[in-house]
């Protein structure tokens, strides 16, 4: 039987920082990226970047600029394994946590957390996982259907016309931007538990062409 937690000898990992500081060179910075390339050393991991998050972010974790550049190098395959020294500095809630892990599992991507010890290419850190996943994904459906219930009451009242927020929208046409298809735009809303502009719990290409004006390039 094959022990999963022996990682292929071309592991490659991307480690993730977070502090008040703007630079890498800040002393609590750098000791954050020594305990990184510490554990690849011991793991026998390639450390191939380090990505800087200012603690004071926020905002929901895929506005973050430095989680989605972290985000775009596993898609591009730049590395296999997202290394961080701190959960709590990637994910600040159970649903922050349940979106990351939804993200690496679609890309074949491992997380891997020195405090607590969290590493999901082991049969335990999957199925700690799995658990947060399904806690994130009851977290999400409470919070469409208030989400739901609120636009609801407002339309009644005629308080609120159908339109998208201006904080959607830009989130939308960032993911656009980076070169996401609709669908996977479809798949991150939908992920997130971000209700539709009509307060619907699911999300369609065709809705978030509507929300935003998209078109469709004119075939040639």
């Amino acid at each position: 039987m094959q022990d999963d937690t022996v990682p292929p000898p071309d592991a490659r990992a991307l480690g993730y920082v977070t502090s008040a500081a703007e630079r890498l060179e800040n002393t609590e910075v750098q000791v954050q990226v020594a305990a990184l390339q510490e554990q690849c050393e011991r793991r026998g991991w390639q450390l191939t970047g380090v990505v800087h998050e200012a603690q004071e972010t926020r905002g929901r974790i895929l506005d973050r600029p430095a989680f989605s550049c972290a985000m775009g190098r596993l898609g591009r395959g730049d590395a296999s394994v997202l290394l961080v020294n701190d959960l709590g500095g990637l994910c600040r809630s159970v649903a922050d946590l349940g979106t990351v892990l939804a993200l690496l599992d679609r890309m074949g991507a491992r997380l891997v957390s020195l405090r607590p010890h969290i590493d999901t290419g082991t049969e335990l850190g999957r199925s700690a996982a799995r658990i947060v996943a399904d806690v994130s994904a009851w977290e999400r459906e409470r919070r469409a259907e208030r989400s739901r219930k609120a636009f609801a009451a407002a339309r009644a009242k005629g308080a609120l016309k159908p339109a998208i927020s201006p904080e959607l929208k830009r989130r939308i046409e960032r993911m656009r931007s980076a070169g996401m298809t609709l669908q996977g735009i479809v798949d991150e809303l939908n992920d997130a538990g971000v209700p539709t502009v009509r307060g619907g719990a699911t999300w369609r290409p065709s809705s978030v062409q509507a929300a935003v004006g998209y078109k469709r390039p004119a075939q040639i």
